[in-house]
């Protein structure tokens, strides 16, 4: 449970100063209330008044009063850094920027207290050492749907010691307490299954069910400097590493996955940058000119080599970016692209050529479907 561990003033009239301590009995019937929370990984926080008063936040809940209207510096010492600031439930923004996605282990800004109670939460970043899996499969009609599936997962050690049985390694682990060094997994209504942090350790996976023949593979979860790096190795030596915070991504599949392409956009700085617009994409070839004419069931060019796709309704050739990203509607073969045209308002694109390959996966989109993330960067 939280704690309200500090009632604070920041109005002189309402204070008596001495030596760097603020007391008080009464609020002011001025002063406005400003709960503020941590939530998430490690760090701290630290609140100066504009009359250079500080005060700590060690994590959970403060609540604080202020005077409407009074300047704070407000300091997040976090481990891993910061995915979101809110006020009120809504990320916070300066300079029109959202204030979420920061990697800056220390990160100040300034904020200005209201003249109506306000709640100011910090979400830190939290390292993991996890895996995920879309179980998918192809119908008859092509649509991919999800399958319901089941791993069971244990240490090593474990698995050395029963000859390879995972059933007989998980009772050895059971008999010895050893809760977390084991796991027991069913995936979810959309074929998605995501296990629990392991701690450090290499841990044998195994799919128990034939739907889909998978042979076991490891995952290593190893330290540096307290940071979790957590990769899956597969039995061919092939090794998938985690994202940056810590989980492995990874799709299984009836057959070969082709996955589709989602344009993304970013600001210098690598973060999402939300703007809306339109598009439209150019086929190049080897010398990088563009490919005209070329035609299939569900992709042309014109003969300036613009891109129409058929959706399965109609024929498009102006794709639209929501919030900084689309996911074209058909899987273009591997090559290279130009993207021209943008309407994006007050903004340039720095570079505009993509490579497509659709046996990358980046992850998978909201439907659970793998996507391979192509970047352009705002200048």
């Amino acid at each position: 449970m939280s704690m309200i561990r500090n009632i604070l003033y920041a109005c002189v009239s309402a204070s008596v100063i001495m030596t760097g301590t603020v007391f008080n009995t009464l609020a002011d019937e001025n002063s406005k209330s400003l709960h503020f929370e941590i939530t998430g990984g490690l760090g701290t926080a630290e609140v100066v008044t504009d009359n250079g008063i500080s005060y700590s936040v060690e994590g959970g809940d403060d609540l604080f009063h202020f005077i409407p209207d009074t300047e704070l510096k407000i300091t997040i010492h976090s481990k891993y850094g910061i995915d979101s600031i809110k006020e009120n439930n809504s990320v916070l923004k300066q300079k029109n920027t959202k204030m979420e996605d920061i990697k800056k282990k220390d990160y100040s800004f300034t904020y200005k207290t209201k003249n109506a109670d306000s709640n100011l939460s910090v979400n830190l970043t939290e390292m993991h050492s996890r895996f995920k899996i879309a179980s998918i499969k192809t119908d008859e009609n092509g649509d991919v749907i999800p399958l319901h599936s089941r791993f069971e997962c244990v240490k090593k050690e474990y698995y050395e010691e029963s000859n390879e049985d995972i059933e007989k390694a998980i009772e050895i682990a059971k008999e010895n307490d050893s809760e977390g060094d084991y796991q027991i997994l069913e995936s979810d209504d959309n074929g998605v299954l995501q296990s629990n942090d392991f701690l450090r350790g290499t841990y044998i996976i195994k799919k128990i069910d034939d739907k889909i023949n998978l042979d076991p593979f490891e995952l290593v979860v190893s330290r540096d400097k307290d940071t979790p790096y957590t990769y899956i190795r597969m039995k061919d030596g092939k090794e998938i590493s985690s994202d940056s915070k810590g989980t492995v991504k990874m799709i299984e599949c009836d057959q070969s996955i082709q996955s589709a392409t989602r344009v993304v956009l970013k600001n210098k700085n690598d973060k999402l940058a939300e703007d809306s617009g339109t598009f439209k994409i150019k086929m190049l070839k080897d010398d990088e000119k563009a490919l005209k004419n070329y035609k299939k069931d569900y992709l042309k060019t014109d003969k300036k080599g613009y891109i129409s796709m058929y959706d399965g309704v109609r024929w498009i050739n102006t794709f639209t970016l929501k919030k900084g990203e689309c996911v074209l509607p058909v899987v273009l073969p591997d090559g290279l692209y130009k993207l021209s045209d943008f309407s994006i308002k007050n903004r340039k694109i720095k570079s505009t050529r993509i490579s497509v390959s659709s046996e990358i996966i980046s992850g998978l989109d909201e439907d659970s479907q793998p996507v391979n993330d192509c970047v352009i960067f705002l200048k």
